[in-house]
Order: structure tokens, then C-alpha cells, then sequence
């Protein structure tokens, strides 16, 4: 999919750009994105039950052809699909925050309240983001019509009581017509990093995903001269740890995962992550799906900034 992207940058100028995301990537963003601290290995039945439950609403044909698809008159719900925009809308601004702010971590704002014992009252951003040394909030919005009051959207993004550099109002609309998004982020007054809470956050995030080795058949790899594992989420030990006897699985669970073999990717460095958390220093991880083999296409390999990925075997995805 390309997202037709109107980029006010934090000089007020505004630019019109295009970026591109693959299915994987958007499922990547959907699932993580707003998540409180990190997907752990039981939460896995929450993103596959995602997967499936809006399956409708990104189906191939229509997803690269640059919109969101409509699922059938006879199952059709505008409450569900009020629920996919608003889930389109994080996705979306996730990504953004990564490919234009260089994000290298998002969390999701009341999480970050709960860690700092701040008490959840009024009005808050729906993520926060760091980079380097700066902190930013985010709210975002996903919309079937139009973008709306975008001066409204950027006041929703300066609420919530953790100090951050710049806000940004991140809204998607035109969801089911061709994808496109207002992305505003003018900049605040300088204001001191909170390594603390980064540190704090980063290692939850990443001591979830270090929980994925414990059961999982996996291998290792190299991207970019960094090193990664590569989890098997259809590894029988994983399955029989967290959830049931595997011959009981539905059957179209067994052969979308027998058929994708979907592999988690997370960094070699995931204990370190998991127990130190994450500093300033760390550049967030560029992936363009050209630095690996040519034989995998940027829909079948998807790192994010924050090291952790996607990657399926089979082409025509």
C-alpha cells in the first residue's frame, strides 16, 4: 500500500509524500501498536484472533491497490469497522513515527502514566514515542471520510501530563477510497530526555519478547552486520506451553501457519534489552527489505526501527 502522507514538519512547512507498507508491516503495527509494554507469548491469541477477526478489511487485491477493503453486506458492521479506522489510525502513526521522526520505540501513553505513578484522569495522546534524546507524544486518528479539525487532533496531542519535545496528530482518513494521512508535528520547547523512563519501558517491552525463546525452535540470522533471532511460531513446544494439544488447533489456524510459517524476529541482543532496557545511544534499526537476499521481497521480511519483526516463507502475501 502507498499512504499519500501531507508532512507539516516542525518548521510549519508542509510536503506531500508517499510511503510504502506492506501487508506485513501494517500487521506488525496493528498488533503492536498502543499495546501495553510488549506482546508476550500468551498475548499471541489476541493478534492472531485480530488477524482473523478483520481479515475483511486488508484483503490483497484491495490493500495494493492503496485502500482498505469492506467486508460483505451480510456481515457487514459499522461498529467493527469504526473499530478497525481507529486501529488503522495507531498502525499508521506508528509507522509514520518511525519513517519521518525516526522513532525508534512507541509505547502506549497510559502505560507510560502507569509507570511514572501518574494517576489515569483527562484527556491524554493515544502513544509516546522516543528518539535519541527527545521524547514525543502522538494521537491518532483513523477516519472512513474526511480528516476533520486537524487543529482539534493537534490540541488532543498536547494533553496528558508527561513532558515531551513535540506533539504530533497523526490522522488517516479516506480508509476504504485511497489511504492517505495529515501528519503534523511542529516542535515544542526543549525539554530534558527522560532516560529513566525509556530505560524502564524498553526493558518490559523487551523482556516480553525475550519470553518467546523459552518454547520456540528458532535460528539465527544476520541483517544489516547486526544479529537477530528467528522464532518458529509454529514450533509444536510453543503451542503446547501456552495454549493446547496442537492436533486440536482449527484447522485454518494449522494452514495459515503450516502454509506462512510466520517467524518472529527479535535482535541478538534481546537479553541485554530485556534486562538493561534501552539508552539514548541506540540508533533505531533502518531496514529496506533490498539489504537482504534478493530472494525476499518487502512483503515477505519486515524489521522495525525497534529490531523486533515479521517474516513469512511464502511469496503472494
Amino acid at each position: 500500500m502507498n499512504i499519500e502522507v501531507e508532512h507539516k514538519d516542525q518548521n510549519g512547512n508542509i510536503t506531500n509524500q508517499t510511503y510504502f507498507i506492506s501487508r506485513l508491516a501494517f500487521i506488525k503495527h496493528m498488533a503492536v501498536a498502543g499495546m501495553k509494554y510488549a506482546p508476550l507469548p500468551t498475548k499471541i491469541m489476541k493478534i492472531i484472533g485480530m488477524f482473523f477477526q478483520y481479515n475483511f478489511y486488508f484483503q490483497r487485491s484491495s490493500f495494493y491497490n492503496n485502500k482498505f477493503s469492506v467486508p460483505p453486506n451480510k456481515i457487514y458492521d459499522p461498529t467493527e469497522k469504526g473499530q478497525f479506522s481507529n486501529l488503522v489510525g495507531k498502525a499508521i502513526a506508528d509507522f509514520l513515527a518511525k519513517r519521518i521522526d525516526n522513532a525508534i520505540y512507541t509505547v502506549n501513553y497510559e502505560a507510560a502514566m502507569k509507570m511514572k505513578n501518574m494517576p489515569i484522569i483527562g484527556n491524554r495522546p493515544d502513544l509516546l514515542a522516543f528518539k535519541n534524546n527527545e521524547t514525543f507524544a502522538i494521537e491518532a486518528k483513523g477516519y472512513s471520510g474526511s480528516a476533520g479539525n486537524m487543529d482539534k487532533h493537534k490540541q488532543q496531542s498536547r494533553t496528558g501530563g508527561i513532558p515531551v519535545n513535540f506533539t504530533v496528530a497523526s490522522v488517516s482518513y479516506n480508509l476504504y477510497e485511497r489511504v492517505k494521512c495529515n501528519y503534523y508535528d511542529p516542535y515544542n520547547e526543549n525539554i530534558r530526555f527522560d532516560a529513566e523512563l525509556f530505560k524502564n519501558l524498553t526493558r518490559k517491552y523487551y523482556a516480553g519478547f525475550l519470553k518467546f525463546l523459552d518454547y520456540g525452535d528458532y535460528k539465527e540470522n544476520t541483517y544489516k552486520n547486526e544479529g537477530f533471532y528467528e522464532i518458529d511460531l509454529f514450533y509444536p513446544l510453543f503451542w503446547d506451553k501456552y495454549f493446547f494439544d496442537r492436533n486440536q488447533i482449527i484447522y485454518c489456524w494449522k494452514e495459515l501457519f503450516c502454509y506462512l510459517r510466520p517467524k518472529l524476529i527479535i535482535p541478538a541482543k534481546i537479553r541485554d534489552f530485556a534486562k538493561n532496557g534501552l539508552t539514548s545511544e541506540i540508533k533505531p534499526f533502518l531496514f529496506d527489505y533490498k539489504d537482504v537476499n534478493s530472494k525476499e521481497s518487502e512483503r515477505r521480511i519486515y524489521i522495525d526501527n525497534d529490531r523486533i519483526g515479521l517474516k513469512i516463507e511464502r511469496n503472494g502475501w
